[in-house]
Formats: C-alpha cells, sequence, structure tokens
C-alpha cells in the first residue's frame, strides 16, 4: 500500500508538468512530420509505410533518453532538495517504497510519451500511404519502449545516488553523451582498437572493437530493432565489411541487445537502490 501511496502521489505531481506535456506534444509533431517526409518514392505502399518506421528509429534514437532523462532526473534528489523526502518517509513509507514508486511512476509517464508519440507518427502513416505495418509498428514499439525504460532506470538511479539537483544533472547529463552522442560521432571501438593495435601491437580484431560498442543502450536499440524490420530494412549496425559480417560471432547477434537492454534495467537501479538505502537524508 505505500508504493501505491508514492505512486499515486508522483503520478499527480507529474501529471501537472506543463514542461513534460509540452515535450509530449513536441515529440509527436516531430514523429509524425518524420513520417510524412519519408523518403524512397517509388517504393509499393507497404515498403514505403515500413521504411518510415526506420526512419523514426533513427530519430528516437537519440530524442527518447531526453525525455527519459527529463522526466526522471529529479524524481528523488528534487524530493531531496525540497525537504520532501521527510514527509513521504513518515506515513510510514520506507525507502524501498519511495523508490520503487517513484520508479513505476516515472516509467509510466515516459511509456506514454512514447505512446502518444508512436500514435501520432502511425496516424500519419496510415493516412499518407493507406496502409499499416502492423508487425513493423508494433515491434519498434516494443523494442523503443525497452530503449526508453533503460534512460528511465539510468535517470531514477542517478536521482537516487545525487543529493543535489547539481550532481542529479550532471550524472545524466553526462550519461547521455557517453552513451549517445558519442556514438553517433565518435565509437567506443575506436580507443579499443587504438590501444589494441597500435599500442600493444595485437592483431586487428573488428568483433572485439564492436563489442564495447554494444554496451551503450543506443547501439542496442539500434540492433534490437534488425529484430522486426523485414530482411530487406536490417542494418549492418557495427559497419563491419563483408568478411567480418558473415563471421559475427554470436555475443554481437540482434538478440543479444535484449540482454544489453536487461542488464541497463538492472544494475543500474541496484547500485543507485544501495546507494539511497546508505545516503545520509538529513
Amino acid at each position: 500500500m505505500s508504493i501505491e501511496s508514492v505512486l499515486s502521489k508522483d503520478l499527480t505531481s507529474v501529471r501537472r508538468s506543463g514542461a513534460l506535456w509540452g515535450v509530449a506534444v513536441c515529440l509527436a509533431l516531430v514523429a509524425a512530420m518524420m513520417a510524412y517526409v519519408n523518403v524512397g518514392r517509388g517504393a509499393p505502399p507497404l515498403r514505403e509505410a515500413q521504411n518510415a518506421y526506420g526512419l523514426l528509429v533513427g530519430l528516437i534514437g537519440v530524442l527518447v533518453p531526453i525525455v527519459a532523462i527529463i522526466a526522471s532526473y529529479m524524481s528523488i534528489t528534487g524530493e531531496r532538495a525540497s525537504g520532501g523526502i521527510k514527509f513521504l518517509l513518515a506515513f510510514p513509507n520506507t525507502r524501498r517504497d519511495v523508490f520503487v514508486g517513484k520508479l513505476l511512476s516515472r516509467l509510466g509517464v515516459v511509456s506514454a510519451i512514447v505512446l502518444f508519440m508512436f500514435v501520432a507518427a502511425t496516424a500519419m502513416t496510415v493516412a499518407r500511404y493507406g496502409v499499416f505495418p502492423f508487425g513493423v509498428a508494433v515491434g519498434v514499439l516494443a523494442v523503443t519502449l525497452l530503449y526508453a525504460w533503460a534512460f528511465v532506470a539510468l535517470s531514477v538511479a542517478c536521482s537516487s545516488a545525487a543529493a543535489t539537483r547539481s550532481q542529479a544533472i550532471a550524472a545524466t547529463v553526462g550519461s547521455y553523451f557517453v552513451l549517445v552522442i558519442l556514438n553517433l560521432t565518435f565509437r567506443f571501438s575506436q580507443v579499443v582498437q587504438l590501444v589494441h593495435d597500435v599500442i600493444l601491437g595485437f592483431d586487428p580484431d573488428p568483433h572485439l572493437y564492436a563489442a564495447f560498442d554494444y554496451v551503450s543502450p543506443y547501439i542496442a536499440y539500434q540492433k534490437a530493432a534488425n529484430l522486426v524490420y523485414p530482411t530487406a530494412m536490417e542494418r549492418n549496425v557495427f559497419r563491419f565489411r563483408e568478411e567480418a559480417r558473415e563471421s559475427m560471432p554470436a555475443y554481437l547477434s540482434d538478440e543479444v541487445s535484449l540482454v544489453v537492454f536487461a542488464a541497463w534495467l538492472v544494475i543500474p537501479l541496484a547500485l543507485g537502490y544501495l546507494r539511497f538505502q546508505r545516503s545520509d537524508l538529513q
């Protein structure tokens, strides 16, 4: 019952946030616009509609983590900064109740925003192409929710471990920069390759380099999308050459993306919860 009380209170507070509503509307408009301007003219309507969701995945990979961070980074830190944490723990609620209630609340809010965005994109896709690629649409929605939840878990964990607003911002923004932005411009594998080949003098091993990239939920999201795409839409996420792609080991398969998501859902939350349990909230 205590978890339910924290969840209910937090959902009521989040519903009043104009910033989150604004983010949800903007994201839905951008998703609808991306579906409308989808390129690849001349293909059958079903293929065009499927391509629209492929284009949406590229957009989501960058924007959805921002939504998750905005919705979650102050979930617990905000209560500590305002002194509300003492009120929450006086009901009585345990720290576990507060942690789980806040987590469930932010997971629900971010899931609703993602669903709202997909409804807008789907409505535009159906209106333009006259078909609904059910398998691709539902599959992309499912892996997108996993991706969003991974960043909600990370943000709530950072919020539970941070004592101040500035610490929470630094931790969440820093994680977004390392896990998403760097993978758009400069991947972990490049550093590993430099150390492995140049400094240590070992023979090149592109599969080893890619394994370090796979740690990122952004890369895992791109790989997970391959699980729901038609064969013709599948992407070479690791940018392997033909010979390296044909001999790709099992630990780089698309299915491993689900394991990566599970790790990002469990490990940060466990560490954040332990830190929260040991924190001095005075």
